[in-house]
């Protein structure tokens, strides 16, 4: 899938964009963050007014997708459908809803989250901290004229995401690209270089390097572009047969055994506390949480101590 990504843009700290390569047509992806109901109408048309000038410096062919955190509650008005469905958990629209509507529509977009048939539990996609209070807040747009593309949205309640959001997940019929980024996947280990800093490995990848390199005359009657590939292969075999590959450290040597324990604790707490959120349930996964959190931390520390 890396492969058929070819472009990633940061906006903000409340915005993203992804391109993906297609089969007929490219993806661009945006990813929201809007602000919270309770936020100035001034921070609300900034968010909006950055979002519509994303939206429309996307390439006018591809397919564009609007998922995350809209802080928006649809109802099931029939005065705003077919920009919404008859599927959301709630009943009347908030404003940031009626704010998300106003974009959408006037771009041809489809709230397509609220429109698949569900149970509620699988229609909520945030919780409160006392488990009281459910909502469905967080979206997927496409546009309309690729509103059948998304084939099914729903909550994953039983993915422990570490947050006060469920994992919301969407099925695409799409075609992507086969064409592969040659020059990404195709590329060698990086050299050990370091060993440069010894001054007989020096010595000897000079003298190599010079032996491979072509000539003057050589390279004189080559393209440029020809002459270029000359040398990086002189460079690259003077760089293989005296450095090496550099060898690959991995991240995650701090994870042991004890990480992947308190980890299944801290799973087993959230199943208890999804299965019945009752006060003692939610503060020993609290307690599970915070157990993980300051173990990850201190074999972090203690990895880069010994790096």
């Amino acid at each position: 899938m890396q492969d058929r990504v070819f472009g990633f843009t940061a906006i903000s700290e409340r915005m993203c964009k992804l391109r993906i390569r297609g089969r007929f047509f490219n993806y661009s992806i945006i990813n929201v963050h809007c602000p919270h109901e309770e936020k100035s109408d001034d921070e609300k048309e900034a968010f909006y007014a950055t979002l519509e000038e994303v939206y429309d410096g996307c390439p006018r062919q591809d397919v564009k997708v609007i998922i995350g955190d809209m802080n928006a509650r649809f109802g099931r008005e029939e005065m705003y459908r077919p920009t919404i469905g008859p599927e959301s958990l709630h009943s009347v629209t908030n404003d940031n809803g009626q704010r998300c509507i106003d974009f959408a529509a006037s771009r041809g977009m489809v709230v397509r989250s609220t429109y698949f048939p569900r149970k509620d539990i699988h229609k909520a996609t945030w919780t409160s901290p006392d488990q009281r209070t459910k909502t469905q807040i967080d979206h997927v747009l496409i546009d309309g004229r690729f509103f059948s593309d998304v084939t099914h949205v729903r909550t994953f309640r039983g993915a422990n995401i570490d947050s006060d959001h469920y994992l919301v997940g969407v099925d695409m019929r799409s075609k992507l690209s086969t064409v592969f980024n040659q020059r990404r996947s195709r590329r060698a280990p990086p050299f050990n270089t370091a060993c440069l800093q010894n001054g007989e490995v020096a010595h000897s990848y000079a003298q190599q390097l010079e032996a491979n390199l072509p000539g003057e005359e050589e390279l004189g009657a080559t393209s440029l572009e020809d002459g270029w590939s000359r040398i990086r292969s002189a460079i690259g075999s003077a760089a293989e047969a005296t450095l090496g590959s550099a060898i690959r450290v991995s991240r995650n040597d701090w994870y042991d055994d004890e990480c992947q324990r308190i980890t299944a604790e801290k799973k087993a707490a959230y199943d208890r506390k999804l299965h019945k959120a009752t006060r003692g349930n939610v503060e020993r996964y609290r307690q599970a949480r915070n157990r993980q959190v300051a173990v990850f931390k201190l074999k972090k520390r203690q990895q880069e101590d010994r790096d």
